[in-house]
């Protein structure tokens, strides 16, 4: 019997970016309209082929951000496309984590609502690249590229 790798992959971004939701729709295929505020980080966890994925959902009140982030196989920093602001929020946690091992995977969400977009591929991409990162847009609603995200991070973490 083959041991499953066990990575550890954090999901952080600013307040109502769909953290939660991106969580979920990677772990239980499902979205929920209603707003949750993360105000604990919490861990879910999926497997996808050999790898364990221990998904964390990081608060960004958590006060020990380090110790939830510490052994963090990848890290998705997660903005809202609809709210231009979380762009420079990305930057900032790209920033603070430039010490970390960890993959970084910049993600812009709420694809399904890109018709309000206030950022797009030139920005996001123009960050990823200052961080030598991929970047992907998503939509925890519909389901876009969630899994495609999880995919990248399980074949070059």
């Amino acid at each position: 019997m083959k041991v499953p790798k066990i990575w550890k992959v954090c999901v952080i971004g600013d307040v109502d970016v769909g953290k939660t939701s991106l969580v979920k729709r990677f772990v239980f295929n499902t979205f929920s309209e209603e707003k949750e505020e993360t105000v604990e980080s919490k861990a879910f966890k999926k497997k996808v082929g050999d790898v364990l994925f221990m998904v964390w959902d990081v608060s960004v009140y958590e006060q020990h951000i380090d110790k939830v982030l510490n052994g963090a196989k990848a890290v998705i920093i997660l903005g809202d496309i609809t709210r231009g602001e979380t762009l420079d929020t990305m930057q900032e946690i790209a920033r603070f984590l430039n010490g970390h091992r960890a993959l970084k995977v910049f993600v812009g969400n709420k694809t399904d609502r890109k018709y309000e977009a206030q950022f797009w591929k030139e920005e996001l991409g123009d960050l990823a690249s200052r961080y030598d990162a991929p970047y992907f847009f998503a939509s925890a609603k519909t389901g876009e590229n969630v899994n495609d995200i999880f995919n990248y991070i399980a074949a070059n973490a």
